[in-house]
């Protein structure tokens, strides 16, 4: 008999041990470059909502300290397991129960980035968000993110999307999306885990989707007293990868 399970307290508890392999995509290695290259070798990084940690086990190899803030004990726990891997970065990093805008580190950061965050973050929300990291900015740092886009709301009935097998086991990511505006759409996704080719588990998530217009960003970016940059500002080796929506941005001069 398969167990069906939706949470509601932690949407990626039950599916956190296998995010990497349901989620990673196949430009995750351009994204994930694109990050780690941005931090400054030898300083101080904040990232918001590292989930597994993909960014944040590239960001410590270059920085001399990284701080995360994870909302979800699922996503910290995979998270730490990594790290109790990494004797190497285990004392850069530091891993915190919190999110943002709420939250007050008391210290100033040369580098701040945010990676497959925006999504879950309401437009209301964006010029708050944004202020509380330019508060954690350093008058010279750099904060970077990603899912900036000019894309139509997608609207798909459930499909698989990825599927991946660790012994016995085979487990399925399927996502049904719907519009409910022009920047908003309502995501159902299923995850599906077969032994045998048994079903004996259905974890069920679901969750609104926003998406974020580069013009609107940029906007409240100025508000909150930051201005976009282009790479040659910002790194010799990283500039911004428009396909995959990504932005630098540096305190107003």
């Amino acid at each position: 008999m398969a167990l069906a399970v939706s949470s509601a307290a932690d949407p990626y508890g039950a599916v956190a041990a296998h995010w990497d392999d349901l989620h990673v995509g196949p430009r995750s290695a351009a994204l994930v470059s694109f990050f780690a290259g941005l931090a400054p070798p030898g300083g101080h990084a904040l990232e918001i909502g590292p989930g597994t940690g993909r960014m944040t086990l590239a960001v410590a190899g270059r920085a001399a300290s990284v701080h995360c803030l994870e909302p979800s004990p699922g996503m910290r726990t995979v998270l730490m397991t990594k790290l109790a891997g990494r004797p190497d970065l285990r004392n850069r990093v530091t891993v915190l129960d919190g999110a943002a805008p709420g939250f007050r580190l008391d210290r100033r950061f040369d580098y701040v980035y945010l990676a497959a965050v925006l999504q879950d973050v309401p437009p209301r929300a964006r010029l708050p968000l944004f202020t509380g990291l330019a508060e954690h900015l350093a008058p010279d740092g750099v904060l970077a993110m990603d899912m900036l886009t000019d894309e139509a709301v997608p609207d798909h009935p459930e499909r698989e999307v990825r599927g991946a097998r660790q012994g016995e086991c085979r487990y399925t990511l399927s996502s049904a999306v719907r519009p409910l505006g022009p920047d908003l759409a309502w995501v159902r996704r299923v995850y599906r885990t077969y032994h045998r080719d048994t079903l004996v588990a259905t974890e069920t998530v679901e969750c609104d989707y926003h998406l974020h217009r580069p013009a609107d960003v940029l906007a409240d970016l100025r508000a909150a007293g930051l201005t976009a940059a282009g790479g040659s500002a910002v790194t010799d080796e990283v500039t911004p990868l428009d396909d995959l929506g990504t932005l630098i941005a540096r305190h107003d001069s």
